[in-house]
């Protein structure tokens, strides 16, 4: 009878697994194919080292923003401040799953502004600065399109306003497994996210 009880309890508890069209359908696009990423090195200002290796046996969430923009990054943030805390709250263990986010504007986010700025959310947040050649090739590699700022370098924002606000996931190997599109639900992140991860 308890054992009947506890598979019976544990179906109910145990997320659903959802399939490739009804991911799509509440907002998340798995890749047919997982892929690698080529070799980075990223260093917070409090000096974690974020690379390759990081991303080993956990899921790891990445974001594009920056710390002057007015809502598309606030609302992504908050929302992946809300999976964590609702996470925490089911009783989940989260210390498999961290978020990286990256500024697309690296001329203005110094690498404390934006660690900062990340942990403002969630405090195990990650916020990080880089190159500019590294954050494009990273852009790239995740499918998110990052316009280039104009030559003269002046305080022009209009190359920042179109990014992309796509949440992207890194599975448990360090591959690119998929990404959460907006508008954000969290309702549906959280859906998609535990079919994907459990």
């Amino acid at each position: 009878m308890g054992t009947v009880l506890f598979f019976f309890t544990k179906k109910l508890t145990t997320p659903r697994e959802l399939s490739r069209e009804e991911l799509l359908v509440n907002g998340f696009y798995e890749l047919p194919q997982e892929r690698k990423i080529s070799n980075f090195e990223l260093k917070t200002s409090d000096g974690i080292l974020l690379n390759n290796e990081f991303l080993l046996n956990k899921w790891t969430l990445i974001y594009f923003g920056f710390t002057r923009c007015p809502d598309e990054c606030p609302v992504t943030m908050s929302i992946a401040r809300d999976l964590f805390n609702t996470l925490i709250e089911k009783g989940v263990d989260i210390s498999n799953l961290k978020l990286i986010l990256i500024s697309i504007d690296p001329e203005h986010d110094d690498k404390e502004l934006i660690n900062r700025y990340a942990k403002g959310f969630f405090s195990e947040f990650y916020g990080v600065q880089t190159s500019r050649p590294q954050l494009l090739s990273l852009a790239t590699q995740l499918d998110v399109l990052i316009t280039a700022p104009p030559d003269h370098h002046n305080e022009d924002t209009y190359h920042l306003d179109n990014h992309q606000n796509n949440l992207i996931l890194i599975n448990q190997s360090g591959n690119y497994h998929g990404f959460f599109r907006p508008p954000f639900n969290l309702e549906n992140v959280l859906l998609t996210y535990q079919s994907v991860v459990f």
